[in-house]
């Protein structure tokens, strides 16, 4: 178990991500914020929803 780097909430860093959003906020975890595996599943999802909804340079 770890704390969440954004919320302090513990999590899993071994837990599946299966939602659309959760592998999103992780790839953006892995390519452009530099913090993967330390975000817990609610917080990579909303930064996926965030990303998907404003960002275009992500799904062109």
């Amino acid at each position: 178990m770890k704390a969440c780097r954004l919320c302090q909430k513990m999590f899993d860093p071994q837990q599946p991500l299966t939602d659309p959003a959760q592998l999103t906020g992780q790839l953006l975890a892995e390519e452009d914020y530099g913090d993967a595996g330390q975000l817990c599943s609610d917080c990579l999802a909303s930064r996926g929803r965030l990303a998907m909804m404003y960002r275009s340079d992500c799904f062109d």
